[in-house]
């Protein structure tokens, strides 16, 4: 993929500004009326931006390629209104002959008055691929369900022809591309990590080839009550209350926890969620539900979401689960993930009793901010988009768990404390060597993209991303921070949720930090908005992505 972008307040990009205002002047599609433009749609405002940037000499970075004879479509996949930037984006897919090209965005914002802020973009160019398919879907399915040792529920499932790109062999496909399928493992695919309860799988529409096989599921009337959590910390909870009849429902931020009684999540996955829970609230399920809150106010105070889905969707959660072929005895499971529709948590031995994984509130927030990923850029969980994917959850984990600290500096930063083997923590931003992960570009590990290979070291080389956000966090100028913690949530959220696509890389979430940044913060005195680049560009820079 090919990436671009600019930006009205960079001033890189304020010569080609200049002369696409110049030239829309010109224009019959830009002969608004003064005023005009706030009564034309953004899509249409969109479009046309979009169009004439395309076409300018003006822009000579920024082209549509083409492929097979045609030219480039771009089909609007969403308009969204941005309440932190004050902005609406404007997002579409590229394609050729209607077949979209996968992994493809171009991202226009706009400003109140639908003038041009940015435009970001991410364009293929599939090269010697015929846009027509010689297998049929039935087929493609039937390759998919031969593929590997998973179980799949495959019927049902309609894939989408798509051209895709093989990085590992350079490679344009047209290929049929099957979503959201659910698989399990048998008994005999032995210990390890958490194998993810859905996958995307892609198909090459003229061999039948199973190109990729990528997992979709990261692993990892109200009255307010006081209890006490796994931590033995009290708690304030929100309760549901029907008469004298009480369950562990907190109307007012649409969580709801249940107990799944020590029963197999993956064997057992159609009596999810559960058992409600009623008092006296065990302290498992007051930290899932305590926690689960914490990270509903987090996303509706500072990056204004309304929970997971951005609709006040419900935020499920069910504690005490066991995959029993993971589990080493005693009803101990160490994980806990986001399975696209509620969190599913396990515990471990603390001591001579369980402790359930819910009890560390990074935790929580790095699952349930999969869940937000998922419903948005939807990062492809392998290799560099999947690091990505695991450091934005890392990244919001550590900012949701010290919300009450507001400098950095004093931040303890390792994730999970006392989760990991011998009571240490899972990961450490500050210092990612010290868990065994990469901190620099230059000792970025090349795994294969299998499960045994952590699919293309998701959980190592986050590492390197996640050590770059530690570095703005505690950027200072004269003893003093650059940005508010608030200020990095901001600049992260609005990367991950309007500029990324599925197949970003390192390099393109540096991209869209600074964009992000420069939208937030448009508004402040130039040399604000230079100290604040300069520290983002410090950051990457200390890390080597470039």
């Amino acid at each position: 993929m090919k990436s671009f972008s600019m930006h009205v307040s960079d001033a890189g990009s304020a010569p080609m500004f200049a002369a696409l205002a110049k030239e829309q002047s010109d224009l019959p599609t830009f002969a608004f009326e003064p005023a005009a433009t706030q009564v034309v749609d953004p899509e249409t405002a969109a479009r046309r931006y979009l169009g004439h940037a395309l076409t300018s000499n003006s822009v000579p970075d920024f082209t549509a390629p083409s492929a097979e004879n045609a030219d480039s479509q771009f089909k609007v996949i969403g308009t969204e209104t941005v309440p932190l930037t004050h902005t609406r984006t404007v997002k579409f897919r590229q394609a050729f002959h209607d077949i979209p090209v996968y992994g493809s965005l171009v991202t226009v914002e706009l400003d109140d008055d639908n003038k041009l802020v940015s435009l970001n973009s991410a364009l293929g160019e599939p090269t010697n691929v015929p846009p027509v398919a010689k297998i049929s879907a039935t087929r493609a399915a039937s390759a998919v369900d031969k593929k590997g040792q998973f179980k799949k529920k495959i019927a049902g499932v309609a894939p989408r022809l798509s051209f895709y790109y093989e990085a590992k062999k350079d490679k344009w496909h047209l290929a049929y591309i099957f979503e959201d399928v659910e698989v399990t493992m048998p008994e005999s695919a032995g210990s390890g990590p958490l194998r993810p309860r859905y996958f995307d799988y892609v198909v090459d529409a003229n061999t039948g080839r199973v190109i990729a096989e990528l997992p979709r599921t990261p692993t990892m009337a109200a009255e307010e009550q006081l209890a006490f959590d796994a931590r033995n910390v009290q708690r304030t909870i929100n309760v549901e209350k029907i008469g004298a009849r009480a369950v562990l429902k907190d109307t007012v931020n649409n969580i709801q926890t249940f107990d799944f009684r020590f029963r197999d999540p993956n064997v057992n996955d159609a009596l999810l969620p559960g058992d409600e829970i009623g008092p006296a609230w065990p302290p498992a399920a007051v930290s899932a539900h305590a926690n689960a809150a914490a990270v509903a106010h987090f996303l509706r105070e500072v990056v204004l979401r309304n929970n997971i889905d951005n609709r006040g969707g419900p935020m499920n959660a069910s504690i005490n689960c066991v995959v029993m072929r993971e589990s080493p005895g005693g009803n101990q499971w160490f994980n806990a993930y986001w399975n696209g529709v509620q969190m599913v948590y396990g515990q471990v031995l603390n001591g001579n009793q369980l402790l359930t994984l819910a009890a560390a509130l990074d935790i929580v927030g790095h699952e349930m901010f999969h869940g937000v990923t998922d419903n948005t850029s939807r990062l492809e969980y392998a290799a560099q988009s999947g690091a990505l994917n695991e450091s934005y959850s890392d990244i919001f984990g550590m900012l949701i768990a010290n919300r009450g600290n507001p400098d950095p500096r004093q931040w303890d930063w390792r994730l999970g404390q006392g989760f990991a083997r011998g009571g240490g923590p899972i990961r450490d931003m500050s210092d990612p060597a010290s868990r065994g992960q990469p901190a620099h570009m230059n000792q970025y590990r090349i795994m294969p993209v299998t499960q045994n290979g952590d699919w293309g070291g998701v959980h190592v080389n986050s590492g390197i991303h996640n050590k770059a956000a530690y570095l703005m966090l505690v950027a200072e100028e004269g003893g003093s921070l650059v940005f508010t913690p608030d200020e990095v949530a901001a600049v992260f959220y609005v990367a991950v949720t309007q500029l990324l696509s599925r197949t970003s890389q390192f390099r393109d979430s540096r991209r869209a930090v600074v964009s992000a940044a420069r939208t937030l913060f448009r508004t402040a005195p130039s040399a604000q908005l230079a100290r604040r680049i300069s520290a983002i560009d410090a950051s990457f820079d200390g890390v080597g992505i470039a």
